[in-house]
């Protein structure tokens, strides 16, 4: 997992405009990227394509199948429709072994959220995994209960980078895009919260550097990075 070097969060986000912030899960929430990259690399392997950390990192947030897709066509295989899905379907089932008992949430993320909430902050999960493999990793983090609202890959036709999950984000929440704030910590993630509409938009460097977020308002290198601004600036909002 490659992180980026030292960095000053701008920490300019002005939270008496915003009414909702809606985050990612894997990557943002949880640090379970690696066990996603796993499970690809042992799945993809029998397609005989051997799968690097950047292949996934670079594409997170897309559908599973139109991920497995592009690299299909990038390491110029030839698999069919069902092998694709027979392989997809190994990878979900993988990663919900390789991850059982190892997910964890990032430091500061059920205090930051509990704060958020206490403040009338209206919370949001919007990813591309499936339903199943979303509800465990929240469980075993911890998390039920936390969020307003969870948008899967179930949830819409079309994935990250179309703008339809936090466009449905959005509208499940209540919320304008005027008022939204979206945290996310890979490339497609951003071009999908740009593309609905989505304020203010906030990137972190957990999984890839900087040079990969120029499009987003701000850039954290951690949760804890994040929550510590957050904090802040409900502060001063509240003094």
């Amino acid at each position: 997992m490659e992180i980026s070097g030292m960095m000053q969060p701008h920490c300019s986000i002005n939270v008496r405009r915003y009414r909702a912030i809606l985050f990612d899960l894997d990557g943002v929430i949880t640090d379970t990227m690696e066990f996603h990259y796993e499970a690809f690399h042992t799945a993809f392997k029998r397609l005989g394509i051997d799968v690097t950390p950047r292949d996934i990192y670079t594409r997170e947030g897309m559908p599973s199948m139109k991920l497995g897709k592009e690299l299909i066509e990038e390491y110029g295989v030839r698999a069919s429709e069902e092998e694709l899905r027979r392989t997809v379907e190994e990878k979900r089932e993988l990663y919900r072994e390789i991850a059982s008992g190892k997910i964890k949430a990032y430091p500061g993320v059920p205090e930051t959220l509990a704060m958020l909430r206490e403040n009338g902050v209206k919370l949001g999960l919007v990813t591309g995994s499936n339903r199943k493999s979303v509800m465990k990793v929240v469980g075993e983090a911890g998390l039920n209960g936390m969020f307003d609202t969870i948008v899967t890959a179930e949830d819409t036709e079309k994935g990250k980078p179309f703008p339809d999950p936090y466009w449905k984000g959005m509208e499940m929440l209540g919320v304008d895009k005027a008022y939204s704030v979206v945290v996310e910590n890979a490339p497609m993630g951003i071009m999908s919260a740009k593309a609905a509409g989505a304020d203010y938009v906030i990137a972190v460097t957990t999984t890839l550097p900087k040079e990969y977020f120029k499009d987003a308002d701000d850039i954290m290198p951690s949760f804890v990075d994040l929550g510590d601004c957050l904090a802040r600036r409900m502060e001063n909002k509240l003094s």
